[in-house]
């Protein structure tokens, strides 16, 4: 939380004089929240032998592992984290903070700029110069391999996923509002030429809270309350080398043209770096829904129950803390949310996150030993 803090004002400091900057700085933002994380899984390894025993039988990726752990667990799990990051409109947060205090720090009066590089231009710019940096540091590295530069290659792939998934979302958002606009339009002929229409159905208002939640809607909220943990589950299995045991998929035959070779030739040069970052994803997926349905939902209501119990533990501190005036909450308030996470961000605080990730260890484990037990019945009916 200090890491996140220094950040994020280092990044409004630079970001109000040089925009790409500031961008930079918010993307390692992210970057400390997953290398946290990381830390904070490699810490329960020694305690998650069927996991490790699963490591121990990888050949490929190792002798990288055991010599910068950190940093290419990290790198391992940074494309698949941001997506999660952005998915769940943490992305948009992180930045709406960084926006705040941009404003709140300008100079009365004078104009703050801090996403000028939203252009087109100025992203694909930025995307350029950032695999230009990965490209030199990959080749210094090669040379002469040092922690260093895994950490400055691990740096330009968060800042060009962080740049690209927000300036996707705000596209996104333009375009929506364009097609929205056409809507309007065709919806205000419509009320012209029926203005009674709102005025008949104003009888039969409900206030919202006393509405009841369509069907579909309610399958839809239990999905997403069922998917968070899951996603979670994915991520800790990638942090913990699952995907290692995973066999490399062969090259597949090429009966193409030439001019085809070619161009796959260099797609496959220019994501090469990040393919053993793909199928991870599906491997551990895999992985998490092999646990078994009992197992499933009983992890998605502990990990929600966790957010549960934060929630009745806000609500009993405040009694017992009683009324105060604003200056002297906003001190207990502070030091509550650093421990539980604020009331509206109950996922954050070093308590209950410190349990989450117990529990996501544990499961993962659970679920590991399982599928071992399970490969190891069908080897002797073989």
């Amino acid at each position: 939380m200090i890491a996140r803090d220094l950040l994020l004002q280092g990044a409004v400091t630079v970001g109000l004089q040089f925009p790409l900057g500031g961008m930079v700085i918010l993307s390692l933002v992210v970057l400390a929240k997953l290398t946290v994380l990381v830390m904070m899984f490699v810490v329960l390894r020694p305690h998650m032998p069927a996991v490790a025993a699963l490591r121990q039988k990888a050949k490929k990726g190792a002798d990288e592992t055991k010599r910068e752990p950190i940093l290419a667990i990290t790198a391992a799990a940074i494309l698949p984290f941001f997506a999660y990051y952005a998915a769940w409109g943490f992305l948009g947060d992180t930045v709406r903070e960084y926006s705040r205090m941009a404003l709140a720090q300008a100079e009365l009066g004078k104009s703050v700029d801090i996403f000028a590089i939203l252009q087109s231009s100025g992203v694909v710019l930025s995307i350029v110069i950032c695999w230009l940096v990965r490209f030199a540091a990959k080749r210094l590295n090669a040379r002469a391999s040092h922690p260093y530069w895994r950490l400055l290659i691990v740096a330009t792939d968060a800042t060009w996923v962080f740049i690209g998934l927000y300036a996707l979302g705000e596209w996104k958002d333009q375009f929506i509002r364009w097609l929205g606009a056409g809507a309007a339009l065709q919806q205000l002929s419509l009320d012209l030429l029926a203005p009674v229409t709102s005025a008949a159905a104003a009888d039969q208002f409900v206030p919202a809270e006393f509405r009841p939640l369509p069907f579909g809607e309610q399958l839809q909220n239990l999905f997403f309350f069922a998917l968070l943990p899951i996603v979670w589950l994915v991520m800790a299995a990638i942090i913990n080398g699952y995907e290692l045991s995973a066999p490399a998929p062969g090259p597949a035959p090429l009966r193409t043209t030439s001019w085809q070779r070619w161009l796959k030739d260099f797609a496959t040069h220019f994501v090469g770096g990040y393919r053993s970052r793909y199928s991870p994803v599906w491997t551990c997926l895999k992985l998490t829904l092999s646990a078994g349905l009992a197992t499933l939902v009983t992890f998605v209501i502990a990990y929600q129950a966790i957010s549960w119990v934060g929630a009745w533990m806000w609500y009993g501190l405040t009694r017992l803390i009683g009324a105060h005036d604003l200056a002297t909450w906003q001190i207990f308030a502070d030091t509550i949310s650093l421990f539980i996470g604020s009331p509206s961000d109950l996922d954050g605080g070093i308590l209950l996150d410190a349990v989450r990730v117990a529990l996501l260890a544990a499961v993962l484990e659970t679920a590991v030993a399982t599928a071992g037990e399970a490969s190891g019945v069908r080897s002797a009916v073989r």
